[in-house]
């Protein structure tokens, strides 16, 4: 069956949760913001979960690995197993790059597009597999370890949306058309910055007790975090920022959550799963790696509440991005905390402004509203 051609017939559930008045700043409220719906796929939901499957596999699997080695180290136990990890992100690489292709080539054109749209998709999503799979090569060196990383993760990204759409869902509402809609998007991404705050705080106590107590059951990472990544510099900050963003919140987060639901699994195995999975990844924290359960359910609560990818996406960038705050001096700390204060205060003052004030009211003559539902989006024909 073509699910790009089905998607427009598909029946979408009554999967709804609670929706809030969007607070204003004089304590007054705006209309509310649409009810967030999650589709639900006419795929069987075998082949869904199969997929959904492999695509964390594929995403994960190199981490996780690296992740529990380095754990293990930690209790003495040493594994020499750094070319199989090698070999196994090369396996990744190539099998990332064969998916996306496939599924790139063979999901048609929208009708409105240009004629070599399509075969320049299928050229961009080819190159960045090739690309990928020859970063991931023991031969590309220090521009693999550091360039390599970031691609496979935007291809991966890559790879997770074009599952979602070939099941006839996506991994986010949509950009915000309405004010109201835009100060939703800033207060979750608000909420997302607290989240990954009290995770990061979470981490450091635990660390902190564990130092203490002094137990050689229960070892802690040593070294920082950045040290023990091996991150020196602010481009292997950015590289190492865009490889756990696009995996932890498209694949890990959105996209998990979008499939599982569009095969109505019940939603305590997505925080069990999510949770499971970014406890794996952050193993080289020792026994303080439980507390990245927080963070991800915290961001699987606001995914499943919104809906709303990329304010997830820019408070985790935000938060990864401080370490490399920690290395100024005092005074330029203290003057980019005042700084960012200030720009944030202002936005916030902002949005609330222009949420609080009457939609105009549309000509008659105006054009429909840019579709936001999966069902208009995903309405494609073949050329």
């Amino acid at each position: 069956m073509d699910h790009y051609v089905h998607a427009a017939e598909l029946e979408h559930a009554a999967l709804t949760f609670e929706v809030t008045d969007v607070e204003l700043a004089r304590g007054s409220t705006v209309a509310e913001v649409p009810t967030v719906t999650f589709p639900v796929t006419a795929t069987p939901a075998r082949r869904v979960l199969w997929q959904l499957a492999g695509l964390l596999s594929l995403a994960t699997l190199a981490s996780l690995a690296g992740g529990t080695v380095f754990a293990a180290s930690l209790y003495g136990v040493q594994w020499e197993v750094t070319e199989l990890i090698k070999v196994t992100q090369l396996a990744c690489s190539y099998l990332v790059g064969g998916w996306l292709t496939w599924l790139v080539l063979r999901r048609p054109a929208p009708k409105t597009a240009p004629r070599w749209w399509r075969p320049l998709r299928g050229h961009a999503a080819g190159t960045l597999g090739v690309a990928i799979s020859a970063l991931a090569m023991p031969a590309a060196g220090t521009l693999g370890r550091d360039l390599g990383p970031a691609l496979f993760g935007c291809a991966v990204a890559w790879l997770a949306v074009e599952i979602c759409r070939s099941h006839g869902v996506w991994p986010d509402n949509g950009a915000p058309h309405t004010p109201v809609q835009q100060l939703q998007r800033w207060k979750v991404a608000q909420w997302g910055f607290i989240v990954c705050g009290v995770s990061g705080l979470l981490f450091g106590l635990l660390g902190k007790l564990l130092t203490w107590l002094d137990l050689d059951i229960m070892p802690v990472m040593q070294d920082s975090q950045m040290a023990t990544l091996g991150i020196s510099g602010p481009l292997e900050l950015a590289l190492t920022i865009v490889h756990s963003v696009t995996i932890e919140d498209v694949v890990i987060v959105a996209a998990t959550i979008t499939l599982m639901k569009a095969v109505r699994r019940p939603t305590w195995e997505i925080y069990t799963l999510v949770c499971l999975i970014e406890i794996g990844l952050h193993a080289y924290f020792g026994l303080p790696a439980i507390g990245a359960a927080a963070m991800a359910a915290g961001r699987v609560w606001l995914y499943l509440r919104y809906r709303s990818l990329l304010p997830l996406m820019a408070a985790h960038t935000l938060w990864n991005l401080f370490p490399e705050l920690g290395r100024l001096s005092l005074p330029n700390r203290l003057m980019a905390g005042v700084l960012l204060a200030v720009l944030f205060t202002e936005i916030d003052r902002r949005l609330k402004k222009t949420a609080s004030q009457p939609p105009p009211k549309a000509p008659a003559s105006s054009q429909p509203a840019t579709p936001t539902h999966d069902r208009d989006r995903m309405q494609e024909t073949r050329p």
